[in-house]
């Protein structure tokens, strides 16, 4: 039982340091854009990394039943979009095209890593922890999706 409370720690760490490297991407791309709506946007994806960094450490801390409960309840969408589409980046002069495709991505690579994570462990527990923080990257991925079919393929 050691080798799995060590287990889950050290994943607990690297999911922790993920979303600190997340939360740090999209603030800095959001102080060095010029646009308004572009800022919101990754503004807002930061405040959510922040969300998950909190619930990663209530996890270590042993607090997390009821964000399972209410995760498990919510359905979750994806739209795939990032899924076929390439590109993406937050350089100073990227659009709000590449932006939205840049946190998609980012997005989906996060769900795929707590996926990966849920099947690396046997206790229950802790699996749903990883299922619902998997479950809550493919929700932000619907989002980030939801607004680049709004935004961008309006104008085709």
């Amino acid at each position: 039982m050691e080798q799995q409370s060590t287990t889950i720690e050290a994943i607990l760490d690297r999911a922790i340091a993920r979303e600190e490297e997340a939360y740090t991407i999209y603030s800095t791309a959001a102080k060095r854009t010029t646009s308004d709506p572009i800022r919101q946007r990754l503004e807002e994806l930061a405040k959510i990394e922040l969300g998950h960094k909190t619930k990663l450490l209530d996890t270590k801390a042993g607090n997390v039943r009821w964000a399972i409960r209410r995760a498990k309840a919510e359905r979750v969408v994806d739209l795939r979009l990032s899924d076929h589409l390439t590109g993406g980046s937050l350089d100073p002069g990227a659009d709000f095209q590449d932006v939205l495709l840049f946190a998609a991505q980012r997005e989906k690579a996060a769900h795929e890593f707590y996926k990966a994570m849920s099947e690396q462990v046997e206790d229950p527990l802790h699996k749903n922890i990883f299922e619902m923080l998997a479950a809550e990257e493919l929700r932000h991925k619907y989002l980030v999706e939801k607004t680049y079919e709004e935004v961008v393929y309006k104008d085709f």
